[in-house]
């Protein structure tokens, strides 16, 4: 997910947490020490690997900033996307158990598996679960699985008529939901959910004893960063049902663990967890990506997906690595396999940071410590991004006409309203005040209405996540209200997707 903007109380001083580095690098401490006050970020760990050893590991701020307590390397972050790896390393594993093939269609494994069209649900194999190339755009269907307490089976029948946006297999869509497919594929083929897997045949054999399927695995001695939106204190969320696409919880000292597995080609200890073959596959370019002006600017060549990772070049290497992004969870992972190097930069807020740490460590690792200042680079960027954002809520405003009246009485609003794929909605009065709820994710899409202008009503989510939104309400010939429809800008989630149709 995208950064969004927020502001902090003045960071007065930063608590510095740090286990037995092999390296205690002043300059980055130095460094990260500025960029965490300059990005006004609640906490930041690192974990740095070279050569099969943790280089440099410190925890910098807070896991609880209005409280004051101090950020550890063995705080536990939602890792969000970077579950994405561990799926297809799942799927690799029962491809190396000759329990299922890349090209097995998905229908084969999933009985009920069902898509818009037809041919591409008959035709759609497990390697394309895994490459982002089926047909959807980018963050399609996330809105059946975001707050929602629909169950990863009722997820996927929900998007079974959900409308494909390119040709199968011709473009880039980066995709959760096929990823929970992949991992209900998982349960179907092993015969343990997903989760079970996870831990007894990943976790368990690389000693990721502190990393979680589900949040509700803490404990009372769980250390947890927790989640901090638009600089304020957030509550822990349950997201159990986006499964393989980003359930999962951890830390940098397990995720280094993590790191060292792939640097070390799927072998731990005398142990082989991945076949060699299996092991290049899963890095092996499948889908390419357009390279931004952006990315040709810094040097960057090309870009692509393989199956759970990003693929890039930079500075003369090839770079797998992967981004994750809940609210309140900044996450970037990374590997360099022909250098030996890798690293993970977690933090519990909103920020472009982890990105720009992924490049200033690999200068780091390989030695160049006076490289470019990505953090400033990126937060230029960011700042650019943060005033066109601005720019666009002030046209939206400035165009605002309040006496342009509804010709709807708002009574003939209330009512039930169903989209074919979400679900229902709830239009009702709550003493003098409409009230909109989206009625699977009611604890956080639930608002007040406020009128705008005409048939449009303002609305503020729970979820401080997201900016404010619109709802415009549809009236036919008869002026009877037909339908609503919710305009709220974000990058993130497709609202503007949703047809919610008045029932009868």
């Amino acid at each position: 997910m995208k950064k969004l903007k927020y502001s902090l109380f003045i960071i007065a001083y930063l608590f510095v947490y740090q286990v037995s580095a092999q390296v205690d690098s002043k300059h980055l401490d130095s460094y990260i020490q500025q960029a965490v006050k300059e990005y006004e970020l609640p906490g930041l760990a690192i974990s740095l690997v070279k050569d099969g050893d943790v280089e440099y590991q410190k925890a910098f701020g807070f896991e609880n900033e209005p409280k004051q307590i101090p950020l550890k390397t063995n705080s536990t972050f939602g890792i969000a996307s970077l579950s994405k790896a561990f799926t297809a390393t799942a799927i690799a594993m029962l491809i190396d158990d000759g329990k299922l093939k890349w090209d097995d269609k998905v229908s084969r494994h999933l009985k009920y598996f069902k898509l818009s069209d037809d041919y591409v649900a008959s035709q759609l194999t497990v390697e394309d679960l895994l490459a982002h190339r089926s047909g959807f755009d980018t963050f399609d269907g996330d809105l059946l699985w975001y707050g929602t307490n629909y169950s990863r089976e009722e997820i996927i029948k929900r998007f079974s008529k959900y409308p494909m946006t390119y040709d199968f297999r011709t473009s880039y869509g980066y995709q959760n939901i096929m990823f929970i497919i992949a991992g209900e594929i998982v349960e179907e083929v092993s015969g343990m959910s997903w989760d079970a897997f996870i831990e007894s045949r990943i976790f368990k054999p690389l000693g990721m004893n502190n990393s979680y399927t589900s949040i509700n695995q803490f404990t009372s001695e769980t250390s947890v960063a927790m989640p901090h939106v638009k600089g304020e204190l957030d509550e822990l969320r349950n997201y159990d049902n986006s499964g393989g696409a980003a359930a999962l919880s951890s830390n940098v000292e397990d995720l280094s663990l993590w790191i060292k597995f792939w640097l070390n080609d799927g072998i731990v200890g005398n142990d082989t967890l991945l076949k060699a073959e299996t092991h290049r596959k899963l890095l092996r370019l499948h889908t390419p990506i357009p390279t931004s002006s952006f990315d040709r600017k810094n040097g960057i060549e090309f870009k692509g997906y393989s199956q759970g990772w990003f693929l890039m070049d930079y500075d003369g290497d090839k770079i797998a690595h992967h981004g994750g992004g809940l609210p309140g969870y900044i996450s970037k992972l990374f590997i360099v396999p022909s250098q030996k190097i890798g690293g993970i930069i977690l933090s519990n807020g909103e920020t472009s940071l982890p990105a720009a740490m992924m490049y200033k460590a690999i200068d780091v690792l390989k030695g160049n410590e006076n490289g470019p200042d990505w953090a400033g680079t990126y937060l230029a960027f960011s700042k650019r991004y943060e005033k066109h954002l601005a720019k666009k809520v002030e046209e939206r405003v400035a165009a605002r006409n309040p006496k342009l009246k509804s010709n709807v009485d708002p009574k003939l609003l209330v009512g039930i309203y169903e989209d074919k794929v979400y679900g229902k909605a709830e239009v009702k009065f709550v003493g003098k005040e409409l009230q909109f709820t989206m009625l699977a994710s009611k604890e956080i899409f639930t608002s007040k209405m406020t009128h705008w202008q005409q048939n449009t009503y303002e609305i503020k989510f729970k979820d401080k996540f997201l900016p404010n939104g619109y709802l415009t309400f549809n009236v036919n010939a008869n002026g009877e209200v037909v339908n609503l429809k919710v305009d709220l800008p974000n990058p993130d989630f497709h609202f503007h997707n949703l047809d919610f149709v008045k029932q009868k």
